[in-house]
């Protein structure tokens, strides 16, 4: 099975808002809907375990009736961190087959791209991990103090990191045991593998794929979602 662990636990404060930003609504639909329709419409999840921040989970449970998500199988309260909340959706599956691929996502990444999800999957089911990333297209400088620095950074060594991101059933149970052993606690399930000694695999990222962290991200979700690509664009 290809499940996703779908994170929105944080109340958003760069946001600035009263409600936590994956309820904020956008033409009148809640951005976590978008995201939960976009993984609704993904032939190759099977299902969705959503992460919600605490108070808010019957808020979240009625708008997934209300837009008919028939893929969310079950929403748990989110933790301190983002390490904890990841872990406590992945527990929340209960068993897990070896080559399940389980999937983490931002729930204010609302246009995940389908091709993005296949891809990942592909790749993870070869190398039991994988993550979404891009490349750098802008110049790249090391910060040496808040405001100069002195030292470019080779950009084609460097990647940009997005969700999804996500790990084998098997994968998944060997690196809680080993965190735990080694008593390291990571946010990002790929970082937190590369910390622990394994190789991370890359999968084809969207630069549409934008998170929503502060207001001008809403402004740029609505155009995006009110523009369609030119016919004769590649």
């Amino acid at each position: 099975m290809n499940i996703v662990v779908l994170l929105a636990g944080g109340m958003g404060s760069r946001m600035g808002q009263d409600i936590p930003k994956q309820f904020i609504h956008v033409n009148n639909i809640p951005v976590i809907i978008y995201t939960l329709l976009a993984l609704e419409k993904h032939p190759e999840i099977d299902a969705v375990q959503a992460v919600c921040i605490e108070g808010w989970e019957r808020v979240l449970a009625g708008y997934a009736k209300q837009f008919n998500i028939t893929k969310l199988r079950g929403i748990v309260p989110g933790g301190a961190t983002r390490f904890l909340s990841t872990k406590a959706g992945m527990m929340a599956l209960g068993k897990v087959e070896d080559d399940d691929v389980l999937i983490v996502h931002d729930a204010v990444r609302p246009l995940v791209a389908s091709d993005s999800i296949s891809d990942m999957i592909r790749v993870c089911k070869e190398h039991e991990n994988a993550m979404t990333v891009l490349d750098c297209a802008d110049t790249m400088y090391m910060r040496q103090s808040p405001d100069s620095t002195s030292q470019v950074v080779e950009r084609a060594g460097l990647v940009r990191g997005q969700t999804p991101e996500c790990v084998s059933g098997r994968r998944m149970r060997e690196m809680y045991a080993r965190a735990a052993e080694q008593g390291v606690e990571i946010d990002s399930i790929s970082a937190l593998q590369v910390a622990l000694g394994w190789q991370i695999y890359f999968a084809k990222g969207s630069e549409r794929n934008i998170k929503l962290t502060r207001t001008e991200d809403i402004d740029m979700f609505k155009a995006m979602l009110a523009t369609e690509r030119d016919e004769w664009l590649k």
